[in-house]
This record gives C-alpha cells, structure tokens and sequence, in this order.
C-alpha cells in the first residue's frame, strides 16, 4: 500500500460529515450515491482516485491512455477534493480498487466508511460489454475485501454494507437503514429526481466517466432489477469468479437485514 500524506484543509464553522462509499463496478454504487445528491443537507464527491488510479504520477494503469491535464493529479489532490467541500454532509463515493492504493490511515478515520456489494454474476454480466478485458484489480472484489479489512481490522471502524439489488428491489427501506447506520436522518427527496445527471463529463471523461452512466443520467428514480438471466463464466476467469462469490458471501454476513446470496446461475463456458 502506498504511503501518502494530504493536507488538512482549513476546519469550517460548525461540524461537517463525510460519508464514504466503496463500492465494487457495476454494484449500483452511482445510483445509491445520486440518492445522497437529491438531499438538502449533502453534496457528493464523485469518485475522486478515478484520475489518480489512471493518469496520476502514480497511477497503476495506464488503460485510458495519458491525460496532460491530470498527469499531476496526486492522492493529495484527491483528499483535497473531499475534504475542501463546504457542506453539512458531503458523501463521496469511489471504487476500492481505485482508491484504496492513496487512502491514508488519517483520512480514513475523519470518514465513516461503507460498502456497497453485488453478486459478481450481476457485476460480470454487466462489466463485460463495458470493458471485457478487465483486470483482476478492475473487477473490484480483492480490492473491496482488502479495503473492508483494513477498515474493520486495523482501524476497528464497524463495517457498514449494503447490497445494491436489495437496494434496487427495496430503495426506500434500504436508504432508511443505511441513514440510520451513519446517524443520518431519512430525507423524502432521496428516492427520486428530475434529472439524473451525475455532473457535466469532460470530453476526456468519456471512456473512465461518461459511459458507465447512461442508464442512471436517463433515469428519475431507482429502477428494480433485471431478470436473473443465465451467466456463461469464461473458463479463464472461472477461479477469479470465484474469489469474487467468496468474498460477496463474506461481507453479506454484514448486512443489517440478512440477504441471501442470489442462486448461482453462473455456468462455465469454453474460452471466447
């Protein structure tokens, strides 16, 4: 893990909350976080280590190519983002496997962390037309799991999980135990909007942003799940799929309200 140091920004006039999601792709984490943006009270951080993880100094992959204007876009910058917004509760939501290589000990424990899950069935159904050849890190769960213990063993914060079809299937029962769990109060306007926009996307964005959200940018409120189609696992990524059930099953046993894990109907396939 590396080591980074951020500065503190200046404290404002009375208390301020962060709340951080951390999410694995395609778990329903962008919709869970539109939710926060429609609440009087918050403003949200749309995954600030996006640009550190793939363009930064010290970025770890180079998929999207170089970005001049982010080549110097550290995990300072990023702490700098979150904690400069001035507001009551400020929600910031990224993916484990992009922040969590730049997320110091300090920040952490100025943040009440959460985490949001899916089936890798669902995320694997819906990662791969998007990006097919995805890493092991890209698929989100070892990540998601090293971040889940590092927060719940090393800092002895207590996890807070949610799981984004039962949030899909149950939105205003699911936003209300989760304000609870972060000692927020419910707001109504939490469950639907007039424009679904995230924020304004860059030209540059358009590959690392822009097309993982056409969905919820066309959306007014939180849509139910899809049918429980059939799987076909690539034989390559049949022990990685795997690792990513265990590690599923693993932080399920820390939902609030027990979800069973959806039925497998993933199945093997020959190499594509």
């Amino acid at each position: 893990m590396s080591k980074q140091t951020e500065s503190k920004p200046e404290s404002l006039p009375g208390e301020r909350r962060f709340v951080a999601l951390w999410a694995v792709p395609r778990s329903v984490s962008t919709a869970f976080e539109k939710t926060f943006s429609c609440r009087t009270d918050t403003r949200v951080v749309h995954e600030p280590y996006t640009d550190c993880y793939y363009f930064g100094p010290e970025r770890r992959s180079a998929r999207y190519g170089n970005q001049p204007q982010q080549a110097d876009y550290d995990a300072r910058a990023a702490a700098q983002a979150v904690f400069s917004v001035a507001a009551p509760v400020v929600f910031v939501k990224d993916l484990a496997f992009q922040a969590g290589p730049y997320l110091t000990d300090n920040l952490l424990t100025r943040i009440t962390s959460t985490f949001i899950i899916r089936h890798p069935r669902r995320v694997l159904r819906s990662l791969t037309p998007l990006k097919g050849n995805f890493t092991e890190d890209e698929f989100g769960y070892t990540a998601l799991h090293a971040l889940f213990t590092r927060i719940r063993s090393e800092l002895g914060h207590p996890p807070v999980v949610v799981e984004g079809d039962a949030f899909r299937r149950h939105p205003e029962t699911v936003l209300r135990g989760y304000c609870e769990q972060v000692r927020l109060p419910f707001q109504e306007s939490m469950l639907s909007w007039r424009n679904g926009r995230i924020r304004r996307w860059s030209e540059a964005e358009e590959q690392s942003q822009a097309k993982w959200h056409t969905t919820l940018e066309s959306s007014h409120t939180i849509l139910p799940p899809d049918d429980e189609a059939e799987v076909a696992v690539p034989r390559e990524r049949q022990a990685q799929y795997e690792r990513a059930v265990e590690i599923y099953e693993e932080l399920a046993r820390s939902l609030p309200d027990p979800v069973s894990p959806p039925r497998d109907t993933a199945s093997t396939s020959a190499p594509t």
